[in-house]
């Protein structure tokens, strides 16, 4: 059946250099580099190895600069239609577009929960963090122990979900997230909402959960599934997207099955 809906990011002496005296190298030992050299931003020039500059608390250096941006093969849509399977959905393609690669996929868990639960509870939030990192690790351990509390206080047999990488203006990388879960187990956030921030918050205030208004959908018809769709297609723009090492991915999703099973860690490039 078509579902049709309405439209509603050699040291050398440091004596002066004439055409008269040639710099030459510096005799004796090269003089060793202490902690406390580190600590006040030191930097070691040689022509065997790089530059030691200051890092933070995590070991990430503070002069680190924004990635240069990974050639990216995705396929974009600027189409404010997108038609999975047999439904046609109205999706968020503001002047970006989005990606139909990540599109496709979050819509599939999504479909996939719909058929498994018949009402679906969707909920969306983002995660920001103060200082770059090369890789996603964060995410397999946010994931590991948010589940395990969603698991325990709602006993969820299953939950979908998929995350996004960006980073835009800033010098670090931020996540915009989606879970799909059994909507015949809860029916608000606000449970949920403290668990996120327990589960990534840090007491120093490195990384932090910013409000979001309206982030759930409660999914039992037509038209508030439309709606969900509408709403979550906005994690599959391409701006933001790349901006990361070729190893590292731009968005991950669950791998949940129609019957019943679900496999984390299922990514793409």
């Amino acid at each position: 059946m078509l579902i049709h809906a309405p439209k509603s990011e050699c040291a050398f002496d440091i004596a002066e250099l004439t055409h008269e005296k040639k710099a030459k190298p510096m005799q004796g030992a090269a003089l060793p580099l202490r902690k406390s050299d580190l600590k006040d931003g030191l930097l070691l020039l040689s022509k065997g190895s790089p530059p030691v500059v200051p890092v933070n608390k995590a070991g990430v250096s503070e002069k680190a600069s924004k990635p240069k941006k990974t050639i990216n093969r995705k396929r974009i849509t600027h189409e404010d239609e997108f038609a999975y399977k047999n439904s046609l959905y109205m999706v968020n393609v503001k002047k970006s577009g989005l990606y139909v690669e990540i599109l496709a996929k979050i819509i599939e868990q999504f479909e996939i929960a719909v058929s498994k639960w018949g009402r679906v509870f969707v909920l969306r939030f983002d995660l920001h963090q103060d200082y770059y990192t090369n890789d996603n690790k964060q995410m397999t351990a946010f994931r590991k122990r948010l589940f395990q509390k969603l698991k325990r206080v709602y006993e969820f047999k299953g939950i979908g979900y998929c995350w996004v990488r960006e980073q835009e203006r800033s010098k670090s990388q931020h996540y915009h997230w989606v879970l799909f879960l059994d909507g015949n187990l809860i029916r608000h956030s606000s449970k949920i909402n403290v668990m996120v921030k327990q589960a990534w918050e840090m007491p120093n205030g490195s990384f932090h959960v910013p409000f979001i208004k309206h982030p759930f959908h409660f999914v039992d018809g037509e038209q508030s599934m439309m709606a969900a769709v509408y709403r979550f297609s906005y994690l599959a723009k391409p701006r933001g997207k790349g901006y990361r090492p070729k190893q590292t991915k731009d968005y991950q999703c669950s791998r949940m099955k129609a019957e019943g099973k679900v496999v984390h860690q299922a990514s793409t490039t």
